[in-house]
């Protein structure tokens, strides 16, 4: 439009700008499409990459659940062997108490006939048992015998005993009295001792130091019956 000498054009800046965008949208385009053309030329497929993922999760899948089966297996095998393991040491602990139980009562059985019925068929006084047993602090211990007499006798028997320690000091041999040593006696030194059957004396000793023990000798006097005399060596045993 002319007016006189001003010319007055109109200008759409919006088009331009619209013309671009489709113009950088149809190279993208175009070069996303060489680019796909290239790939499948060159034996590349989209839908065989998306069938093979999915290939692939499902694998991954069947994996993972198979992985938390042998997980749980796996777990349950270790309870079952701490059950199996927990079961045969309880076993073991049975058959360890049974057996000691087992020899405890052959003992307390080979006491006994040896009460009733001596294998030498002599029926008087004997020392049936002789033990060192520990007595929780260093030189301390005890000293248990046990006396006995066949129920042929059928009598009460008594008298004393006298208790002797034979050691080592200072590269010397020492006797030691049972008195010397601290245990509870008669003003004579003697143990005495009345039962008709058998009959259990302990007596608490301390040896003293460098003093090295190495037997015990007892003396049984009675005034119906002849004198037992032992020696035992100096051992010493746990308490059972």
């Amino acid at each position: 439009m002319r007016t006189g000498r001003m010319v007055v054009r109109y200008h759409s800046p919006w088009r331009r700008r619209s013309v671009l965008v489709a113009v950088v949208l149809v190279g993208m385009i175009l070069l996303y499409g060489i680019y796909e053309w290239g790939r499948f030329q060159g034996g590349y497929s989209k839908f065989a990459e998306v069938q093979h993922r999915r290939e692939l999760a499902t694998e991954i899948e069947a994996l993972e659940d198979a992985n938390a089966k042998l997980r749980a297996e796996i777990a349950a095998a270790q309870l079952a062997r701490d059950v199996d393991k927990k079961s045969y040491a309880d076993v073991e602990k049975t058959l360890a108490d049974l057996q000691a139980q087992v020899l405890k009562h052959r003992e307390e059985l080979t006491f006994y006939r040896g009460i009733v019925s001596p294998e030498d068929g002599i029926g008087g006084l004997r020392i049936q048992r002789f033990q060192v047993l520990t007595g929780g602090v260093d030189n301390h211990y005890r000293l248990r015998l046990v006396l006995v007499q066949s129920m042929r006798q059928d009598t009460v028997v008594s008298g004393s005993v006298t208790i002797e320690i034979e050691g080592v000091r200072d590269n010397k041999p020492v006797q030691l009295t049972l008195n010397e040593a601290g245990g509870e006696t008669r003003a004579d030194g003697q143990v005495p001792f009345q039962f008709r059957y058998f009959q259990n004396l302990e007596q608490k000793v301390t040896l003293p130091e460098g003093f090295e023990p190495k037997a015990v000798n007892v003396e049984v006097r009675s005034a119906k019956l002849s004198p037992v005399r032992e020696s035992f060596p100096w051992q010493v045993q746990a308490e059972g």
